[in-house]
């Protein structure tokens, strides 16, 4: 860093596979750091494994096997080069290629960064500062998750010893508090998604449903539900749209968007139902719409504490529990539409802005 310039601080987030959330997650974090006035850009980098695992080979043996093909095919055109926008390095699976010198210091999150227990991702010690190039570094994280490993242990040891030198711990959910405490020992703070840091980009997609309608997002919606959902919509004079989404009930399907695209039909929906994904519920909360949510085991350590800060927890239900009954707390009337916590977001912009200065003041 020069004289003149602006500190430059990396993000090492898992930024560039074929999913909505976690671009957007990306994005925002970005864009947060670059709002406290320095210069910022997502490290392009993802281990090997990882990078494999979101290529998504699927031999064609039989028409279900040309049928997901094509889904995915369809998704993946959407993050086409979209890297380009928060990177500004070429990308590359191998930590040792990774320019770490051009950065002053780094923020670790949000996503399941450190669920060290996936072989998919690779058991990658990078994103605990445990490669050559990264260690000497300031490192703090921001809403950083263990997904679904244990938070009890055992450890690897680049785990126990890269959170060690972590200057500032920020996670987004309490099994990960924990696996922080158990692993080093060490106290964090819950802080937002980095998507509720700041406005989504761009102006109202020409792409939207020209009527009003209800957005069912998420993994497979049952037949039940999506008759539930169709009867609901009817009643209430609305469009039935998905995207992405097993739903045969729906009025409209959308089979490819950017990630921008996406925040735009939660953004603009009269409410949601949601399958299993974190960050459509987020996004629904940022934009106060009604939803309900069905609940899987993947979702269900990560969502409880913004459901509980909200006072959501009533709309999450187990699979298979939704009744028509228990959509009507889609009707703005029958339930106050869900707020994001002021206090909650002024606390953790404060914390990643205090927790950057802090480990350039030690650099």
């Amino acid at each position: 860093m020069t004289a003149n310039s602006k500190p430059c601080i990396g993000v090492l987030t898992y930024h560039n596979g074929p999913n909505f959330g976690g671009f957007m997650q990306a994005w925002h974090l970005v864009h947060a750091v670059r709002s406290l006035g320095y210069e910022a850009h997502a490290v392009n980098y993802l281990h090997a494994t990882h990078h494999e695992s979101n290529q998504i080979n699927i031999p064609l043996k039989n028409l279900s096997s040309l049928k997901a093909k094509i889904f995915w095919m369809l998704k993946k055109r959407g993050f086409r080069n979209i890297e380009n926008e928060i990177c500004r390095h070429s990308y590359t699976t191998d930590a040792s290629k990774v320019p770490w010198d051009d950065f002053d210091a780094f923020v670790v999150g949000s996503d399941i960064v450190w669920d060290y227990a996936q072989p998919a991702f690779g058991n990658d010690p990078a994103y605990f500062g445990e490669v050559p190039g990264l260690r000497d570094k300031p490192i703090i994280s921001y809403a950083a998750s263990c997904g679904p490993a244990n938070p009890e242990g055992p450890f690897p040891d680049y785990v126990k010893e890269g959170l060690g030198r972590f200057t500032s711990i920020g996670v987004r959910d309490d099994a990960t508090a924990r696996l922080v405490k158990n692993a080093a020992g060490l106290e964090s703070q819950l802080v937002v998604d980095p998507t509720w840091l700041g406005d989504d980009p761009g102006p109202t997609w020409g792409g939207l449903p020209t009527s009003k309608y209800l957005f069912a997002y998420g993994g497979r919606i049952d037949d039940q539900m999506g008759a539930d959902l169709k009867d609901y919509c009817q009643s209430r004079g609305l469009q039935l749209v998905s995207a992405l989404t097993s739903n045969r009930h729906a009025d409209k399907m959308y089979r490819s968007l950017t990630p921008f695209q996406w925040v735009q039909l939660f953004k603009h929906a009269e409410a949601t139902a949601i399958v299993g994904t974190l960050h459509g519920t987020l996004f629904t909360i940022k934009y106060g719409r009604p939803f309900v949510l069905v609940n899987t085991p993947a979702i269900s350590p990560k969502i409880a504490q913004v459901l509980e800060r909200t006072s959501q927890q009533f709309r999450l239900f187990e699979p298979g529990t939704i009744t028509r009954k228990d959509l009507s707390i889609l009707d703005r009337s029958e339930a106050e539409p869900p707020q994001i916590p002021e206090s909650w977001l002024d606390d953790s912009r404060k914390f990643l802005g205090d927790s950057i200065s802090k480990a350039l003041d030690r650099s």
